[in-house]
This record gives C-alpha cells, sequence and structure tokens, in this order.
C-alpha cells in the first residue's frame, strides 16, 4: 500500500490530512489530537485546516467514509479475481494487514468506546462497516463448505466471527507484546495459516482434493 493510498477515495488534501491524523493518533492518542497538531503535522495554519474539514470529530467521519470506500473497492477487486474460497479469505486477510500496518492509528480511532459515547451516528456508521465486512467473510465460508473446499461441519457465522478476533487480537500482539518489533504479517500471517486448517476437511476428503 502506498503512502496517501486515501488519495484513491478523497482529494489530495483530504487525503494528507487523514494520513496525518492517522499518524498522530498512534503517537498521542485520540485524546491527544488537537487541531493545531493536525494542521502543524500537515503544513497548515489552522484557519486553513478548516477550508478543509470542520471539526476533530468530523476528521474521525471523513476517515471511516474512507475507510469503507476502500473496503469496497477492495471487495470488487477481490471478486474480479474469481479466487477459490480459500485465496479470497487469503486476499482480503492481506489487505487488511497492510491496511493496519502502514495506519495502525485506524485501530485506536475504530475501536474507541470514548470516540463512539461521544458520536452515536460515528458508531452507527462503524457497526454497518463491521457487520458488512462479517457478512463477506461469511459468504465466502458459506461458498467453501458448499464447494467443499472447507469441511462440512464448518459454522461459517462462528467462523467469521473468529476471522475478525483473528485480525483483532494479532494486532494486540504485534503491537502490545512484540512493541512492532517486526511486521505485522510476520506475526499474523502463521496465525491466519493455523485458522484457515480448522476449515479444510481432514481425512480422506482432503486426500482426495476436496
Amino acid at each position: 500500500m502506498k503512502n496517501l493510498a486515501f488519495e484513491a477515495v478523497l482529494d489530495k488534501r483530504k487525503a494528507e490530512i487523514v494520513t496525518a491524523v492517522l499518524l498522530l493518533v498512534d503517537k498521542v492518542g485520540i485524546t491527544g489530537l488537537t487541531i493545531k497538531k493536525i494542521a502543524a503535522q500537515v503544513g497548515f495554519v489552522e484557519g486553513a485546516l478548516y477550508k478543509h474539514v470542520d471539526s476533530k470529530m468530523g476528521i474521525f467521519h471523513l476517515i471511516l467514509d474512507a475507510s469503507i470506500q476502500s473496503l469496497e473497492a477492495t471487495g470488487r477487486d477481490i471478486s474480479a479475481r474469481n479466487l477459490p474460497p480459500d485465496g479470497e479469505l487469503a486476499a482480503w486477510f492481506d489487505f487488511i494487514l497492510d491496511f493496519l500496518e502502514e495506519y495502525p492509528g485506524i485501530y485506536r480511532i475504530l475501536f474507541s468506546d470514548a470516540l463512539y459515547a461521544e458520536d452515536r451516528p460515528l458508531f452507527e456508521e462503524f457497526k454497518i462497516c463491521m457487520l458488512g465486512l462479517k457478512n463477506r467473510v461469511q459468504a465466502i465460508i458459506e461458498r467453501g463448505v458448499r464447494s467443499r473446499a472447507f469441511r462440512p461441519d464448518v459454522d461459517p457465522e462462528k467462523t467469521s466471527v473468529t476471522y475478525l478476533g483473528l485480525i483483532i487480537m494479532t494486532f494486540m500482539l504485534w503491537t502490545v507484546i512484540e512493541e512492532r518489533a517486526r511486521g505485522y504479517k510476520e506475526t499474523a500471517w502463521p496465525y491466519f495459516e493455523e485458522y484457515m486448517r480448522t476449515l479444510r476437511p481432514i481425512g480422506p476428503e482432503a486426500a482426495r482434493g476436496l
């Protein structure tokens, strides 16, 4: 993922602001984020910043909207590749790891209880986003069960939630336990491979490649 990846869905200035906010949040947290710090990071005076965003909370809405658009664009791209179910799950996982590794500050924003207590509409938007991602993953797993790429006793709903939980827990492992001493993919990918082993057939079906 390239720097200023948000330029794919935002104009250049707003993409710069979003990127600056994500870098700052990763360093100072949401409570330490101020318009003054954002403007300094972008290279604006405060007044110029308000030409592009109306408030700090407005920036958080912008970040979530841009993230949702990125997910939708990625979904179209992955679907167009006609991957098998395991390949599609891997492609989504790879995209999310790239996204979080480049913009780790987004985790603090998306999973901030304090932020959602202050702005209920933002919470509702986030809930729709997460439900949409969970439903995408569930649909892939259902397809895998139907095609016998995955075990017939796999519960698509539960394993889709486990998939999302895997992202959350490996991010915590990478950030808190390992303190980002290596790349996020190096940390997370072995756990994803273990997760995939729980989905694949065992015994005679696996031997036949079903």
